[in-house]
């Protein structure tokens, strides 16, 4: 009777401390932390170039991911230049990223030459800050040899864009 009882006692402790008996909660928003970040192909089109921008599940548990990511120009000390991208296009469904898997955003930069100098205002960038969709800490990207806009553009276009998260 003892052993019942002591077997009990433990199957409840197991179960009210979340112990590996209980199912796991839904998969949770994919956080900066257990995020790699990288640039995938590249392409252009009419003074635009295209990149991928892939967020990459490093973490041990699924993650999900939905919508768009938000997309800024910094300087070498972190500093924003200029607009962050606009969203293009529809958020997009939900993607379950299991250990490994990937999201893929298309980012577009401008060709700030394309715009007049003297509202943009041409100014060197180390690289772009990415906070991926409903994260609050960015990851960031090196660019090579990029220039973004300081001056507010928009009347002309946008210097960069970010179309929602795919697979």
């Amino acid at each position: 009777m003892r052993r019942f009882l002591a077997t009990v006692a433990i199957s409840a402790a197991v179960l009210t401390t979340g112990g590996p008996v209980v199912a796991q909660a839904a998969d949770t928003t994919c956080k900066s932390v257990d995020l790699d970040i990288a640039f995938g192909r590249e392409g252009g089109a009419a003074g635009t170039v295209y990149r991928e921008v892939v967020l990459t599940n490093r973490g041990l548990r699924t993650c999900v991911l939905r919508g768009f990511p938000g997309v800024s120009y910094v300087d070498g000390n972190g500093n924003r230049v200029g607009a962050a991208a606009v969203r293009v296009g529809e958020r997009g469904a939900l993607l379950t990223l299991p250990h490994g898997a990937a999201a893929i955003s298309d980012v577009g930069f401008a060709q700030v030459d394309n715009f007049d100098p003297d509202v943009c205002r041409k100014t060197p960038v180390w690289g772009i800050r990415v906070f991926p969709p409903d994260e609050t800490v960015p990851l960031h990207l090196r660019l090579t040899d990029q220039h973004g806009c300081a001056g507010d553009v928009s009347a002309f276009g946008n210097q960069l864009t970010a179309a929602s998260v795919r697979s």
